[in-house]
């Protein structure tokens, strides 16, 4: 029989609360002031292993960080990859991994964005809207290069007859040449403003509607493409394709009546082609037509007077071409770089006198007369792009008395040329400048052997801006040092 709390004495139970919380004391539970505190069991903790003979306790295993190796980053990869969060292995233009995954790559696309805001001055002229997502932006490249794949197609009669040519380049290669054509207007394009706001505006819209002239747009851009990028093949094909068909459809259209409906196709063309006859990768002084049996190793100069020959035709409606400005700049209100008077007057005196012309001599009298009237004023011209097209105008407008001497190698011819060379050193045009560089030192080469003292003296000029260290100088050098060392003992 149990006794009711309520009647024991304090101290009685005090004693029996004592004693029940000793029972509860378990080795899992502990007394804390008279209180027990119980433990319990975490499942999540690895029971200890019980042998036969003792009981291990093995600590628990925590799963041990290691760190990431070391990797190359893909800071420039495509934005389709970056999703993926998937490494983009940047190959142009195109990536392999969006290849394989099935889907288009943006990689041009991300390249575009970052050219310089001159790229996109035309892109902003026609559109309100100056920010635009990637996927936007794609669209409007596929649509560009539907434009411009719709600009090359040709009538099933002539695509017949070009069907032998090399592989149609892909559709994003013609959108990145295209871009790349748009950056080319710059500080060393030998272009004036008008002559940039031409190339990069009225003449895209013809050529739009121009295949030969699509062509040849295509053509300058991936000559410069392979220039910069001498390792990709792929350029060096497209640049073969385009300058091919442009060629062939710009002969057929010589053949049809030049008019206002197709002057500016034409022109434009052929300002494109004189970019092909002087753009070499790499030229040697050896290799000039100066040195060379061959008849044909002068064209890429003859072929400048192309467009003096198209002035024939568009000169009654010229004033409504596209780049009617731009040659008006080749001359000035006086009518400087135009020049037809006779005699010595305004003309290189030196030159004049070796060249036997008097006060009474004409351009019909004397081959060298014209040649060095257009010569002589444009040795006092600073040499930009303001200048450029005074300077470049003068290979168009040789006459074929003087080149038929250039034909024979004439030294005073050769000469005459040298000096414009010379000129045309100072600058540096991607296009131009291996090439004229090259025939300069040519230049020197071929005339370093004169008996004439004139000619010599003359041919300093040339020397000095090419930087070819003539033979009699070379001479007197040699001499000079000879007597300081017999001086010296």
């Amino acid at each position: 029989m149990s006794i009711p709390k309520s009647s024991l004495s304090p101290s009685t139970q005090r004693r029996q609360d004592k004693e029940h919380t000793q029972e509860l004391a378990t080795p899992l539970n502990r007394v804390i002031r008279n209180q027990v505190v119980f433990r319990v069991k975490d499942p999540r903790r690895q029971q200890p292993i019980k042998s036969s003979q003792q009981q291990v306790i093995q600590p628990v295993e925590y799963p041990i960080f290691r760190p990431r190796k070391p990797h190359r980053k893909s800071r420039t990869g495509c934005c389709n990859c970056k999703k993926r969060r998937v490494k983009c292995d940047e190959t142009k233009p195109g990536c392999r991994k969006c290849d394989v995954y099935g889907i288009s790559c943006d990689y041009l696309v991300m390249e575009f964005q970052s050219k310089s805001k001159s790229t996109f001055r035309l892109a902003k002229e026609f559109s309100q809207v100056y920010e635009i997502d990637s996927t936007t932006y794609s669209l409007a490249i596929a649509d560009l290069a539907d434009k411009i794949d719709s600009a090359l197609r040709l009538p099933p009669s002539i695509d017949d007859d070009l069907s032998n040519f090399i592989t149609k380049p892909a559709h994003r290669d013609s959108v990145e040449a295209l871009y790349h054509f748009l950056a080319l207007p710059g500080e060393n394009s030998g272009l004036t403003e008008a002559g940039k706001d031409v190339a990069k505006g009225d003449m895209l819209r013809v050529a739009f509607q121009t295949p030969y002239l699509m062509h040849a747009i295509l053509g300058a851009a991936t000559t410069s493409l392979r220039r910069l990028h001498s390792w990709g093949s792929s350029f060096r094909m497209a640049e073969s394709y385009h300058w091919q068909r442009a060629i062939n459809l710009y002969q057929k259209e010589l053949f049809t009546p030049i008019g206002v409906h197709n002057m500016d196709g034409l022109m434009s063309t052929c300002l494109l082609l004189g970019v092909l006859s002087f753009a070499v990768e790499e030229y040697k002084p050896e290799e000039s037509w100066l040195f060379s049996p061959d008849p044909k190793a002068l064209n890429w100069l003859l072929v400048q007077s192309g467009l003096r020959h198209l002035l024939r035709f568009t000169g009654p409606f010229l004033s409504q071409s596209i780049w009617y400005k731009v040659f008006m700049e080749s001359d000035d209100e006086h009518h400087t770089f135009d020049d037809h008077r006779p005699g010595t007057e305004g003309l290189h005196p030196a030159l004049a006198e070796l060249c036997e012309i008097d006060e009474t001599t004409t351009e019909e009298t004397n081959p060298y007369h014209w040649p060095l009237r257009m010569l002589s004023p444009l040795l006092n011209l600073v040499p930009c792009n303001e200048n450029s097209s005074k300077l470049t105008s003068f290979m168009g407008r040789l006459l074929p008395d003087y080149t038929d001497l250039l034909q024979k190698k004439d030294p005073r011819a050769i000469l005459i040329l040298g000096y414009w060379l010379a000129k045309k050193c100072q600058e540096n045009q991607w296009w131009m400048q291996p090439r004229i560089h090259a025939e300069c030192v040519a230049v020197c080469m071929f005339l370093e052997h004169s008996m004439d003292p004139r000619m010599l003296k003359l041919l300093e000029y040339p020397a000095e801006h090419c930087g070819y260290l003539l033979k009699h100088v070379r001479e007197c050098t040699t001499f000079e040092v000879n007597i300081d060392l017999v001086c010296l003992f």
